[in-house]
């Protein structure tokens, strides 16, 4: 069954949920941007730029290293900052880190802790609006492409994804582009599950 269209300003759900692009009215929710609900009610954003949440967790690269910390790019306007003080590591440039949001002030800064190092690997930008679909229920679609590209991958909620070098990077790449073209159908991770399985990925 196909998704229904939800345009912006439409009630897609009674009472409170907790969805990206969306508002509450103290009653009902609604879409703040064009998505799909699908057949159970579930909405997603077709396009939208990525607002900074304070606890979401997001991938960034090391673009400048200081002695306050290190300023980080969050595929957004402006970057992210790691106080010295919220990590235990030394950075350098070019490190793939994965980050928790502390703070977002008023101009859109961002203080990030809970820092993490991620190995050697490839960063690619994917639309933020659809990353629950890359994520999948239950973290379903992001456990199929690692159980089969036998590595590991890491998603942020700003739209940038780390992926393990250990990866087999072609076949995981074309994976995750047809879920991004396909981000509005139904039974998508079994198409990207035997599209796996027939690519001869994984066991």
């Amino acid at each position: 069954m196909e998704k229904r269209i939800i345009l912006p300003g439409e009630k897609i759900a009674e009472g409170r949920i907790n969805a990206a692009n969306t508002f509450f009215d103290g009653k009902d929710t609604y879409a703040t941007a064009i998505g799909t609900l699908d057949t159970t009610d579930r909405y997603m954003a077709l396009e939208s730029p990525y607002k900074p949440v304070v606890e979401d967790t997001v991938v960034g690269v090391i673009t400048d290293v200081r002695h306050a910390g290190y300023e980080v790019d969050l595929n957004l306007p402006n970057s992210g900052f790691i106080p010295t003080r919220n990590v235990r590591i030394t950075l350098q440039l070019g490190d793939f880190v994965l980050c928790k949001i502390k703070l977002v002030n008023e101009v859109g800064d961002v203080d990030l802790g809970e820092v993490r190092r991620l190995p050697i690997g490839k960063v690619l930008r994917y639309p933020p609006s659809k990353i629950p679909r890359l994520i999948g229920r239950k973290s379903s679609m992001i456990e199929v492409l690692k159980k089969y590209g036998n590595g590991d991958i890491m998603v942020g909620n700003n739209g940038y994804v780390w992926i393990s070098e250990k990866n087999n990077m072609p076949i995981i790449l074309k994976a995750i582009g047809m879920i991004k073209e396909n981000a509005h159908r139904s039974g998508l991770t079994d198409e990207i599950t035997n599209f796996l399985k027939h690519d001869g990925v994984g066991d």
